[in-house]
């Protein structure tokens, strides 16, 4: 199992069209109907920063990048000069509990 997070920063003013982006390219990639993968955002207290957790039997990188809407979305979260620009971290599952929730 491949696990990676994803975690930025956006400014205020750029918070709304970044969840407009978001909610574009879930939706291509929820149509793409890839077996095995959960790409799940969350956003955090501060109202500003994004953290993106994808797990994933396979590389899914390939997929997710070739989506106009993915695209779209990186192109104008980069444009947007955010407070923190996107990190990515690859993680191993140790434990957990219960079912996934949606």
């Amino acid at each position: 199992m491949k696990i990676t997070r994803h975690r930025y920063t956006v400014k205020q003013e750029f918070v709304e069209q970044n969840r407009q982006n978001l909610d574009d390219f879930i939706a291509a990639l929820t149509a793409a109907s890839v077996p095995g993968l959960s790409y799940r955002i969350f956003l955090e207290e501060d109202g500003q920063t994004f953290l993106h957790l994808v797990t994933s039997q396979d590389d899914p990188s390939e997929i997710i990048t070739g989506l106009p809407s993915f695209k779209k979305f990186q192109s104008d979260l980069l444009a947007s000069d955010p407070v923190a620009r996107p990190d990515q971290v690859g993680m191993s599952l140790v434990a957990t509990s219960g079912n996934s929730f949606r």
